[in-house]
């Protein structure tokens, strides 16, 4: 009887351990699943921090382009009246409604002097050259002082002084 006893005894102590051993490897279990858990919220928000930086950059990225989209079509408008009153200079001055600086003025008149001594049922074709040259060099600093004036304003929305 003693010996039932015994091996009932060492039964008991064994199941209690078995149970004991198993109840830790719960506890760890559940303590990694817990480390787990906080991983994975961790790792969600730092994703969602990530997603609205980068809401954020393409937010003001498309800023940018639409303010760029802007200044080079004021910079085309500026550059076709920069043409059209080229044009419309040609114009007067053929017509004799505008007169170029003096010096332009004596070389033109030079010309059409000499040529009219040559000639006097031809047109003066150098003044005609000279006004479309004229028109030609006002057009261009226009449409340049147009090109510096978009480029200064794209320098300035990109954080760049000009």
């Amino acid at each position: 009887m003693t010996r039932a006893l015994a091996i009932a005894l060492v039964l008991l102590l064994g199941v209690i351990f078995w149970q004991r051993g198993s109840v830790w490897k719960a506890q760890e279990s559940a303590t990694a699943a817990v480390a787990g858990q906080k991983s994975a919220e961790d790792d969600l928000s730092a994703a969602q921090s990530e997603i609205g930086q980068l809401t954020t950059v393409v937010a003001k990225e498309r800023a940018d382009a639409k303010a760029a989209n802007a200044l080079a079509a004021r910079y085309e408008k500026e550059k076709t009246h920069a043409q059209t009153e080229s044009d419309r200079l040609v114009a007067e001055l053929r017509a004799g409604n505008s007169r170029l600086h003096d010096r332009w003025q004596a070389a033109i008149h030079t010309a059409a002097l000499s040529q009219a001594a040559a000639s006097a049922s031809q047109p003066d074709g150098r003044a005609d050259d000279r006004y479309e040259s004229a028109g030609r060099i006002i057009g261009a600093a226009d449409q340049c002082d147009a090109q510096v004036r978009a480029l200064q304003a794209y320098a300035r929305q990109c954080g760049g002084e000009p």
